[in-house]
């Protein structure tokens, strides 16, 4: 009789716990949906126009080596004896030249020097490393934000997170989805991160959940991402809510899949599409002229003009 009984009390706190965490869920949708809804105002920022790079590099380019999805681009660097890695670091600094970054955000940061490098050819001097723990091939997962404290502060605050869920039907097994978030000193929080798969409009609620309960400042956010968002659910039409702000590329989902094609390279009848999805992301409040700054390699067996299998996304933000 015991036994039921507490049969019967654990069942109810489920269904309460249950009930709860729904309710939450549909607080938490509701209130996603007022904020997309309400019309933000165009407004003049106290800062200049920022502008900002998001750029992943691929951990097998760095490392050289024939594996993970970009596999068959590290095989093609190989092939035409080319250090694409190297070419792509010079690449970010052709780029700096021309459009004068104050802020960069590196997705699958492999190389110890990535980021000193970086410092060094672009003159930045701000910079946060962190990386996440992936017990599945038993890895870390990095990323690098890299920014210009003249123009957004020094850094006052900073973490690495994890937006991967532990996996309890496999052995408690985490995939690495590193998400670095930095708050300056003159309170703006710089974010990058690589995402999970972004499957349904679900997946997104849970990622702007997590990042949402670690940014304790109410200031500007700007987030640099690889979003693997190949389905486009990201858009100004449907915007990441985070500390109740509208976080967007500035582009309609039909414009996003016209000019965000970013991933990724990949050979002809390869079992991936060639460059043919989006998900390289910068997202803010009020972004403009997002664009992919270089012209699309073909994927043909004499290409050479290749730097990583994403390509690198630019931008700039009012805030």
């Amino acid at each position: 009789m015991i036994k039921k009984t507490r049969n019967k009390k654990t069942r109810n706190k489920k269904t309460r716990n249950n009930k709860t965490r729904n309710k939450k869920i549909r607080n938490n949708k509701t209130r996603n949906k007022k904020i997309r809804n309400k019309k933000y105002k165009q407004k003049g920022g106290k800062f200049p126009a920022i502008e900002a790079l998001t750029y992943n590099l691929s951990w097998a380019s760095q490392k050289k080596e024939v594996a993970g999805s970009e596999a068959d681009f590290v095989e093609q660097c190989i092939t035409i004896n080319r250090d694409c890695y190297k070419e792509a670091l010079k690449k970010i600094t052709e780029l700096h030249n021309t459009f004068k970054f104050d802020i960069i955000g590196i997705q699958e940061v492999e190389d110890a020097d990535l980021v000193t490098t970086i410092c060094e050819n672009t003159g930045l001097s701000g910079w946060y490393r962190g990386a996440t723990w992936n017990s599945f091939v038993n890895k870390y997962s990095g990323c690098a934000i890299i920014w210009n404290t003249n123009t957004l502060g020094t850094m006052e605050t900073s973490k690495t997170i994890n937006l991967a869920r532990v996996e309890k039907d496999k052995d408690n097994k985490c995939d690495a989805r590193t998400c670095c978030i930095v708050t300056t000193s003159k309170d703006v929080n710089l974010i990058v991160a690589h995402f999970p798969w972004l499957n349904t409009r679900e997946d997104i609620f849970a990622i702007t959940e997590i990042i949402d309960a670690h940014i304790s400042s109410h200031g500007p956010i700007i987030i640099l991402a690889d979003t693997n968002d190949s389905k486009t659910l990201i858009s100004n039409e449907f915007p990441l809510i985070i500390k109740n702000k509208a976080l967007s590329h500035g582009l309609s989902k039909k414009e996003a899949r016209e000019v965000l094609n970013s991933c990724c390279w990949h050979k002809k009848n390869y079992k991936y599409q060639h460059l043919a999805t989006t998900g390289d992301y910068i997202l803010s409040e009020n972004v403009r002229n997002i664009r992919i700054p270089i012209s699309h390699p073909t994927n043909e067996p004499s290409e050479t003009e290749l730097y990583s299998d994403h390509m690198p996304v630019i931008a700039s933000i009012i805030i």
